[in-house]
């Protein structure tokens, strides 16, 4: 299996994290939200797959290009 990395598209904070460690997700799901400009922002998997680690939590300020999780592509 490959291992797809998901990384913040833009700085913010993150209001929810939608998945745990071991969850298996589809590819475009929602894996994580984050606050930007007073607007909520749904960021996707890149891939269907399971997800291997979450490197961030609620709460957490991000920048563009933090690494958020890594997918093991099915």
């Amino acid at each position: 299996m490959a291992e797809k990395k998901i990384t913040a598209p833009l700085p913010g904070i993150v209001k929810k994290v939608l998945v745990n460690a071991g969850q298996k997700v589809g590819a475009k799901d929602a894996v994580i939200v984050i606050e930007a400009m007073k607007m909520e922002n749904k960021i996707p998997a890149k891939s269907a797959g399971t997800v291997k680690e979450v490197f961030i939590s609620e709460g957490q300020n991000v920048k563009a290009g933090d690494k958020l999780f890594t997918i093991d592509a099915d």
